[in-house]
């Protein structure tokens, strides 16, 4: 599965003070009326969502297959649902999601599976969330993990279904929720539950297209966020509902013990957030998601600096020759470890790193072959030096003062390095008292500086903090950290390991206590 660094959402954002527009797509989305112009991304939610919920409202939208292929999608899923097998030829045609937000028959799906062969396992997935234990089986489908996945959700009525999977020595990943796709030819043989399928009361979690009478910003941002669309509407709603899951104190336990073979029925973001940070192979591989999650490029930052083997993986992976900062944290890891065979004549200036000093640095005949291979080196080198007290290897580069290295040599027990870049930076006329410039502030933390912060506030939300609590609980703000630029703390998840489980049930639901005053047994 190809691996993509961002959410790629290509959606222009209304003006606020909109009020005709947004009150055309709230009434696309109470399914009274079509907005006058379709171009807007945001528009087509809408319009999907009262599709989704109003039968018979848009049919006349059929015409438009070529251009908005969503929304005869949108369409045919809202026959199937109203218990109507529409007729589809051409693939951009056929639904993905066929039980949201109603099931149809029973004899609807049988029905269906049998005039499209390729929908067969949309139908099982349906079968799963209505029940419909005998036309699963009738079905004959391979052991599929969305299809367990979607039953153990509904556990009353998709107990059995979910039993007859699990029971089966091998099951098989057909179903794809990231791309909404179902591979027939070449399922995915081994596979296992992996918290990889938007299981259906996860669909009833909206986020509103309009908050008093303005554009709701906060809809961008959810959207931004949304690694599951399998409805293709954003979630969209006229309403606010977030009817989440109740924290989930299981969660933690899979921060710090081994991976079931089949995850539980959990978020697993904040899994993949941690694998990231610490630099776990085995479990960021297995873990991931087809895009990264908000936080999860500076978790995966730190993680190469912190860890070779990270670092190694990353600089296999092909998503690397798309992003100068990933490959900047590898060339760092790498030259740290005292390993210049990534920097060559060709390697671009763009690629080469600041920060290759922590957390480990470089022996001296390492630094001094690195600046023979690149001279822009030279600041990076003095830093290291300053920072480790190589005062020959210093003395032998003559660096170019900035206000780095004289922040750097203040810390420093050394005093030649500050009397030296001050004396020679008088003689070339250099300001290394400066303003610091916007984006290079982040080069200002010194050597002694990289402890790692704790926290002492425990909070409750660990299990689905990722779209709203992801910048409280890792930080996820750019400029700002070592690893060339970025940085993330995981201080509070920490504390959650490290607590005590009865005091983290009580405080479940109180949003979260300071244990700097509360006192814990």
């Amino acid at each position: 599965m190809a691996h993509s660094l961002s959410i790629d959402v290509d959606w222009t954002v209304p003006s606020s003070s909109d009020m005709a527009y947004i009150q055309e797509c709230s009434a696309a989305i109470r399914g009274e009326k079509l907005p006058n112009d379709l171009s807007l991304e945001a528009t087509r939610l809408c319009i999907i969502r009262g599709i989704r919920y109003h039968p018979g409202f848009a049919t006349e939208l059929y015409s438009l297959g070529d251009q908005y292929p969503e929304l005869i999608r949108a369409l045919n899923a809202r026959s199937i649902m109203s218990n109507i097998i529409p007729n589809m030829k051409e693939a951009h045609e056929f639904p993905y999601c066929i039980w949201h937000p109603n099931v149809a028959s029973e004899s609807i799906y049988r029905e269906l599976a049998r005039r499209y062969p390729q929908m067969r396992y949309q139908a099982g997935r349906a079968c799963a969330v209505a029940g419909y234990t005998s036309l699963f089986h009738e079905l004959d489908l391979l052991p599929e993990v969305s299809i367990a996945e979607e039953a153990r959700d509904n556990q009353e009525s998709g107990k059995a279904i979910f039993d007859s999977i699990m029971a089966s020595m091998v099951k098989y990943a057909v179903l794809d929720d990231y791309k909404l796709s179902a591979e027939l030819d070449y399922p995915k043989a081994g596979a296992c539950l992996n918290g990889d399928t938007a299981v259906r009361s996860s669909l009833d979690v909206k986020n509103p297209f309009e908050r008093d009478g303005t554009f709701s910003q906060s809809l961008w941002l959810w959207r931004w966020n949304l690694y599951f669309d399998i409805t293709e509407d954003g979630h969209v709603d006229n309403y606010e509902k977030e009817d989440r899951p109740a924290p989930d104190p299981h969660v933690v336990q899979y921060l710090y013990t081994p991976l079931p073979v089949d995850l539980p029925n959990i978020n697993k973001d904040v899994l993949i957030l941690q694998a990231a940070y610490s630099g776990n192979v085995d479990r960021y591989a297995r873990l991931r998601r087809p895009r990264m999650l908000r936080g999860e490029f500076q978790c995966v930052m730190r993680g190469i600096f912190h860890n070779t083997m990270f670092a190694k993986w990353w600089s296999l992976q092909p998503e690397v020759t798309h992003h100068q900062h990933l490959r900047q944290a590898i060339n760092a890891r790498f030259i740290m470890n005292n390993d210049l065979s990534r920097i060559t004549d060709d390697t671009p200036y763009s690629d080469l790193p600041y920060n290759i000093y922590y957390p480990a640095r470089p022996a001296w005949k390492t630094l001094e072959e690195l600046v023979r291979r690149k001279p822009s080196m030279a600041p990076q080198v003095a830093r290291v030096c300053i920072a480790a007290d190589m005062q020959g290897v210093y003395d032998g580069i003559k660096a170019v003062p900035d206000q780095f290295l004289v922040r750097e040599a203040r810390g420093s027990l050394n005093r030649h390095y500050l009397t030296d870049l001050l004396r020679r930076a008088a003689e070339l006329g250099i300001d290394v008292e400066e303003k610091l410039s916007h984006g290079e502030t982040w080069k200002i933390h010194l050597w002694k500086w990289t402890t790692e912060e704790t926290r002492d506030w425990l909070t409750d939300y660990i299990s689905w903090f990722n779209r709203d609590y992801t910048t409280e609980m890792v930080g996820d703000q750019p400029g700002e950290g070592i690893y060339e630029g970025f940085d993330c703390n995981f201080g509070r998840v920490n504390l959650n390991v490290c607590i005590h489980d009865l005091t983290q049930e009580k405080m479940l639901g109180t949003g979260g206590t300071d244990i700097s005053r509360d006192s814990v047994e």
